[in-house]
């Protein structure tokens, strides 16, 4: 009798994490609203793997972001959506339940997961243990070998299928070994592999079982009929490169094995419940190996589960107002009070072109009043629209509702009231709809979600209504998609009909005036969050309305015409490539230009780094070191630079021009920068580039209109004037009290050289350190960035710091003070979290005391244009 070999199981976590999400329904949520179906299908499958083949061992990997498979290809996986939202806030609570049953994570940047089930399987295989491998990605069938099989889930474990040699010669035809050559040939459109194109997977592996490898299909190309012959032909170079991008690796530096780490049973049961209990799963707790079988898990749990609220319950609480007797019925109301909330509905989110479906408003917590204005098909002319005598009547089922212009003078005089407090939940969307309907929202006004973000900064994806009725309040609202659905059959609110929305709209209103007092607290225990609020945030919100209705002015005919000279000299641009190279390639695989650069014309490779795929990298700051060496590399830089200028500008602008009013119009962001700085966005205005004379023409691009003038006006080094105020830096104070050029005065000063003699090479030097350092630039930055060694740079630095000693010390002071108090804050007190810095190690912490240093200044900078 022989003993039973030792089994790992290897759980490719991502892979896994999708097939829950999509495999199970939606409705799987706390009583808090928390979603939790990916999770729960995610416990069902790691426990049918549990029990089916009882490991003695568990390893669970998942997915950092973009891999060296990306340098490779800029393709790579470009096809793919983004992952749900929802999804994302759900693998963090499978790594907490991971974690919590004591089973080792293993994640390593620049790599995927794959990478990491390989290298580990292939090391408890040299260990005589064997691995099954988890996962709903087909790629890992090359991995099998004798002691490695692969487990192929469905939405859930019962659909699974287990491959191992003979299972995937028989499904492919080939062996595992030889699945990476039949890659190269078909590709992955999942992966957006290309492969060769024409050649399918049975004939692609007719040519693997005849020649073995893709080296031997190619060697005897003379032996293959000339159709087939002409497709290899035509996709040599595509199919190397497919069957580099699909190869998993199995030697990732820096991935050992540690065997006894993943021992299953080796955890504790109460932590375990204690997840168990937050995320309400009461039925497959009795399941988990070690697990009481007579107990809930509330029972075998040191935390108490929450009571929730539950869901808003509508009846009796918000009502249509669709009549003008209701109407002047509230009207009364809202006059009897000092404050109201007021919320719109819309048909999209596009401030300036969205439809005004209806308006939600109250003058109490607790209740809710809908006003319907378009839905059903009912469309009131638009501001500065005429309605035409040949419009078609209404459809028979338009619902009751009243005219904008009933609504308008109702409420219009209430919302301009400076003895009423006006409530709103992202206030600048609110008000630009409401003053585009002739209602605008007249001072004062409280915006819960700015209030929040000052009280509380934390990640942007927190501010929503709904996220932080949750939080605050254990309330779960209703979801938009839930209301008007998503995907190719998503519907506009104008769409659903009201008495579905009237719920879902009267209930914002009434929570933001709950949630009012709550985030309103950290304001009244800090007086610099109340200044911030009332003297900076609040006003400001009127000045981006103004500017984002205003909006500016594009001469798209003269972008039309760059863009086609553009064209032309980008295809000028890869003749003249292909001409010095010798060889025609494609210039957007990173791999081909690496080879033409390194092999074929034999450039310097010395101090260059190589990719983990084994070539040497083409990234901008490699190609920009090699200038000089030969005239390839400056066609190819401007090749690249003109290819972005021209899709993210020239011809991306115009399609953003706003045809109603001819003018494009930026969205300004408040919050979700943690500095407070503004952001822009659809399109951002703060990027579009002045550093190169294309760019300086697509600025020229936004014009004024005629009679009038376009004026530009800057702070002169304010984040310098900063950095020496806070600093006080003797050094820096005297550069700008004398009004010196504070770049050639920082020069002069490191270098040991008069300020007349200062050139502009050691005078850009310095002023890349002098900006450089705010953001916590290191010497290897510095390096790159002026062509500096790295001895060089580290030396200019201590220099600069022996010169400027109050920098040094600003830097270390806040360091330990963003470590020790856990935030630091600007001048006016606005303070960004850094409660975590402590536990962070190596990168992480390194990072997160840049930003650190970084903050005060950035975000003084921001509060006084905010002040202006």
């Amino acid at each position: 009798m022989t003993d039973k070999k030792q089994t790992l199981i290897l759980i490719d976590g991502h892979a896994l994490a999708y097939r829950a999400y999509f495999g199970m329904p939606a409705t799987f949520n706390t009583n808090a609203g928390e979603p939790t179906h990916a999770v729960y299908g995610f416990t069902n499958m790691l426990l049918a793997v549990w029990k089916e083949y009882e490991p003695d061992y568990f390893i669970v990997t998942f997915d950092l972001g973009d891999t060296f498979r990306h340098e490779m290809y800029e393709e790579y996986k470009a096809t793919r959506e983004k992952m749900p939202e929802d999804l994302n806030t759900q693998i963090d609570r499978i790594q907490q339940l991971v974690t919590a049953l004591n089973m080792p994570i293993f994640t390593k940047e620049g790599y995927e997961a794959d990478d990491l089930l390989g290298t580990l399987a292939n090391q408890a295989a040299a260990k005589d243990i064997e691995a099954f491998i988890v996962t709903g990605d087909r790629d890992a069938f090359q991995l099998v070998a004798p002691n490695i099989k692969v487990v192929i889930s469905g939405s859930k474990f019962a659909d699974r299928v287990l491959y191992d040699e003979a299972k995937v010669e028989e499904r492919y035809g080939v062996t595992p070994k030889q699945l990476i050559e039949l890659k190269g040939l078909v590709g992955d459109s999942s992966d957006n592999i290309p492969g060769v194109k024409g050649i399918g997977e049975k004939g692609g592996a007719k040519l693997i079982q005849q020649y073995g490898t893709l080296e031997g299909i190619y060697d005897n190309l003379d032996k293959i009929a000339k159709g087939t012959r002409a497709k290899l032909e035509a996709d040599r170079e595509s199919a190397f490169l497919s069957r580099e991008l699909g190869r998993i690796i199995t030697d990732v530096p820096g991935v050992e094995l540690n065997i006894q780490a993943g021992k299953t049973m080796d955890f504790d049961i109460v932590e375990v419940a204690n997840l168990f209990v937050e995320l309400e799963f009461n039925t497959i707790f009795n399941r988990i190996p070690g697990a009481p079988l007579d107990k809930s898990p509330e029972e075998v749990a040191t935390v108490e589960p929450k009571t929730p609220t539950g869901p808003v319950d509508p009846d009796g609480t918000y009502i249509t107002v669709d009549t003008e007797a209701k109407l002047e019925t509230l009207v009364g109301q809202l006059k009897q009070s000092d404050r109201l909330c007021v919320d719109v509905e819309t048909d999209s989110t596009d401030e300036v072109q969205a439809k005004l479906v209806g308006i939600a408003i109250t003058p109490t917590a607790g209740e809710g009043y809908y006003i319907p204005l378009a839905h059903g098909g009912k469309a009131e002319p638009q501001p500065g629209e005429q309605a035409s005598l040949f419009d078609e009547p209404e459809p028979a089922d338009v619902p009751e509702q009243l005219a904008l212009t009933t609504v308008q003078n109702a409420l219009a005089p209430i919302l301009a009231r400076s003895d009423v407090l006006k409530y709103m939940h992202n206030a600048k969307f609110d008000m630009v709809l409401l003053r585009r309907h002739g209602m605008p929202v007249e001072p004062p006004i409280y915006d819960t979600m700015i209030a929040a973000y000052i009280g509380n900064n934390a990640p942007a994806a927190r501010y929503g209504l709904k996220e932080l009725v949750r939080e605050n309040l254990n309330i779960q609202m209703t979801e938009i998609k839930e209301l008007i659905g998503s995907g190719k059959n998503q519907l506009t609110m104008d769409q659903i009909p009201v008495e579905q929305v009237t719920p879902y709209a009267a209930a914002d209103v009434d929570m933001t005036l709950r949630l009012a007092d709550i985030v309103d607290k950290p304001l009244q225990e800090d007086k610099d969050f109340r200044h911030i609020f009332e003297e900076l945030d609040l006003p400001l919100i009127y000045v981006l309305i103004d500017m984002e209705l205003a909006g500016i002015k594009l001469d798209t005919d003269a972008l039309r015409q760059m863009s086609n000279q553009m064209a032309r000299r980008l295809g000028e641009l890869e003749q003249e490539v292909y001409q010095v190279a010798g060889v025609e390639f494609n210039l957007n695989s990173t791999q081909q230009l690496s080879d033409v650069l390194f092999k074929n014309l034999g450039l310097p490779t010395q101090g260059l780094r190589k990719t983990k795929s084994g070539f040497y990298s083409t990234a901008a700051n490699v190609l920009e070191g090699l200038q000089g060496q030969h005239p390839i590399i400056e066609l190819i830089l401007e090749h690249r630079t003109l290819a972005k200028l021209k899709s993210t500008y020239v011809d991306a602008l115009p399609a953003l021009v706003n045809p109603r009013t001819g003018r494009v119009h930026t969205n300004y962001n408040q919050i979700g920068i943690s500095t407070g700085r503004l952001s822009s966005s659809d399109p951002n205005l703060q990027n579009i580039p002045i550093r190169t004379e294309q760019g300086r023409e697509i600025r020229r691009a936004f014009v004024a209109e005629e009679g009038h003038y376009l004026i530009a006006a800057d702070y002169s080094q304010v984040e310098l004037r900063i950095l020496a105020h806070i600093t006080e830096d003797a050094g820096l104070l005297d550069a700008f009290e004398n009004d010196e050029d504070i770049h050639t005065a920082t020069a002069s000063a490191v270098l040991g050289v008069p300020q007349d003699q200062i050139d502009k090479y050691q005078r850009r030097i310095a002023k890349t350190v002098n900006f450089g350092l705010i953001y916590g630039q290191t010497a290897f930055g510095l390096a790159q960035g002026t062509g500096m060694s790295r001895e060089e740079a580290r030396a200019f630095i201590e220099t600069y710091f022996e010169k400027y000693p109050g920098v040094k010390a600003y830097i270390d002071r806040t360091e330990k003070l963003a470590a020790e108090q856990g935030y630091v804050e600007t001048l006016l007190g606005r303070k960004r979290d850094f409660s975590q810095l402590a536990g962070l190690t190596g990168a992480q912490r390194a990072r997160a005391e840049r930003e650190a240093i970084n903050m005060p200044i950035q975000g003084t900078a921001a509060d006084i244009m905010k002040q202006a």
